[in-house]
C-alpha cells in the first residue's frame, strides 16, 4: 500500500468526523434525485481529488506505456450513472423524501470515500466485456474506437 493510499483511507474517518461536527447545518430531508446526484458527485469528486494528485507527483510522460482502450474507470462509471439517473428522478419530477438524521451524514460521506477507495483501481471494459484490475489505468487512453 502507497502512502498516498494510506493517507486516502486515514481521510476517511477523518472527514466523516468532520461532517458529523457539521451535520446540524445539513438537511434533515432530501429528495431521493437530490441525494443520489449529490452522493454521486462526492464520488466523482474524490476520484477528481486523487487524480490529480497522480498526475502532480508523476514523473513525466511515458507515452510507450500509453494504450487506447474503449474502457472506462469503475469510479467514474458509477459517478456518472448516479448522476445520469438523479437526474432522471428530478426531471420526472418524483418525490421521494428520504429523511437524513444528523448521524446519516457522517456515514454516508465515509461510505462513500470507502467504495470510491475500494474500486480506484477497477477499469470496466465493452469489448470484450470485462472487468479487472489495472493499478496502472492512469496510462490509458478512452476511445470509442478498436
Amino acid at each position: 500500500m502507497t502512502t498516498a493510499e494510506k493517507i486516502e483511507l486515514a481521510l476517511i474517518p477523518f472527514v466523516g468526523f468532520g461532517i458529523w461536527l457539521t451535520a446540524s447545518e445539513l438537511p434533515i430531508q432530501m429528495n431521493a434525485g437530490q441525494l443520489l446526484l449529490g452522493m454521486s458527485a462526492f464520488l466523482l469528486l474524490q476520484s477528481l481529488i486523487r487524480d490529480l494528485w497522480l498526475l502532480a507527483n508523476q514523473r513525466g510522460t511515458q507515452p510507450d506505456l500509453q494504450r487506447k482502450i474503449r474502457c472506462m474507470c469503475a469510479e467514474s462509471t458509477v459517478g456518472m450513472t448516479g448522476i445520469i439517473i438523479g437526474i432522471a428522478l428530478l426531471g420526472a419530477g418524483m418525490d421521494l423524501s428520504v429523511p437524513m438524521p444528523n448521524w446519516s451524514w457522517s456515514v454516508l460521506v465515509m461510505v462513500i470515500m470507502s467504495i470510491g477507495f475500494f474500486i480506484k483501481d477497477y477499469v470496466i471494459e465493452w469489448n470484450p466485456f470485462r472487468v479487472y484490475k489495472d493499478l496502472d489505468h492512469i496510462n490509458i487512453i478512452f476511445t470509442w474506437k478498436k
